[in-house]
């Protein structure tokens, strides 16, 4: 066997012992018992990286066990909650006023789950990965037509780059269902993202994609906390829950809120955290 020849397999074989290596760690790193990642929407100005501004969007991936449905859990931003040193509060102000802890806290008092994982994206880095991936199909059910937003929508299918995606994404005001519509809204597109786009073709876009999360976002991610979600979400079957935790609506010294009995909410969820 000539040298070259010699060369290139042990390389070939040193590569694949380090492919098998970091599926069976990021395997391992996989609690048997599921996976927690709360997503969140940062409402911050499009040229501000400050990272310290209202959540617009709240969002917990649950990543199951083998052979059960993950689930993305949307947590209205208007919930009311009682903030440490600050009372009575929405919980999209729980992350402006206490960080990672507090609004892994506020979750955890709200719906029973221990958060493994935040990630926090401004309004530019949710359009970046949009246009990075190419776009993305989404389905307009209703006429959505607000300046506020920028959504200008009859009913159809879009194949829609960031900026359209994001308006998509913050429309609260053209649909009979406001916030909660919104809320619907949000956790199809994201589970839109996954099916349609993180299969293996994505690997050639890793270093784009890279550059954007490290500008635009903000997280507690490991490089195995990268390899083991990247690898549960490149094989699961993208069919996944999607869920709302129940609320009501109510107003309290005039404001809106929506009130969540933290019972109901731990019920109603038991089928969707296995």
């Amino acid at each position: 066997m000539s040298k070259t020849k010699g060369c290139f397999i042990s390389i070939l074989v040193i590569i694949i012992v380090i492919v098998l290596l970091f599926v069976i760690i990021s395997l391992i790193n996989l609690n048997p018992g599921g996976k927690d990642v709360l997503l969140l929407g940062m409402d911050e100005r499009e040229e501000s990286n400050e990272f310290n501004s209202l959540t617009d969007t709240i969002i917990i991936y649950h990543i199951s066990s083998w052979g059960e449905k993950d689930s993305l859990i949307s947590i209205p931003r208007d919930t009311r909650v009682e903030l440490e040193s600050y009372g009575w509060n929405k919980i999209n102000a729980a992350y402006k006023y206490g960080g990672d802890e507090m609004i892994k806290h506020e979750i955890y008092e709200l719906t029973g789950i221990e958060i493994d994982n935040v990630m926090v994206a401004n309004f530019n880095g949710f359009k970046g990965i949009i246009d990075i991936l190419g776009g993305i199909d989404i389905t307009v059910t209703e006429p959505m037509h607000d300046p506020l937003s920028g959504t200008d929508f009859d009913p159809g299918t879009y194949t829609m780059n960031g900026e359209q995606a994001l308006a998509f994404a913050r429309d609260r005001s053209s649909t009979a269902g406001s916030d909660l519509d919104r809320v619907n809204r949000q956790k199809y597109l994201v589970s839109e993202v996954i099916r349609q786009k993180l299969n293996f073709s994505i690997i050639t876009k890793a270093p784009q994609i890279i550059r954007v999360l490290n500008k635009e976002t903000r997280s507690d991610f490991t490089i195995w906390d990268f390899g083991s979600i990247g690898f549960v979400l490149l094989f699961s079957s993208k069919d996944m829950n999607q869920v709302t935790i129940p609320t009501t609506s109510a107003y309290e010294n005039n404001i809106s809120y929506q009130i969540a009995d933290k019972e109901e909410v731990v019920s109603f969820l038991s089928d969707y955290l296995k």
